[in-house]
């Protein structure tokens, strides 16, 4: 429970709907976007794309975030 609350925190789903709503086409727009530092949301990225919340497209030269998901129901026994 507590990781999946780190991962569908406040914070991250804001992310999502800022990513699904401005399609940014690097994270170095998106950084602008959002004020972090590219280093930062790499890893917060990484991460989500691991749970298969996001796509991090990889271009010739940037890496492109794409939303996978920005609505959940979690299912408890």
């Amino acid at each position: 429970m507590a990781t999946m609350a780190a991962v569908l925190s406040e914070d991250n789903q804001t992310l999502l709907r800022l990513i699904r709503d401005k399609r940014p086409k690097s994270l170095t727009e998106l950084a602008e976007l959002t004020g972090r530092q590219v280093p930062n949301l790499s890893r917060t990225l990484r991460m989500m794309e691991g749970y298969g919340l996001v796509e991090l497209k990889k271009t010739v030269r940037e890496i492109e975030p794409i939303v996978l998901a920005t609505s959940f129901k979690i299912l408890i026994g």
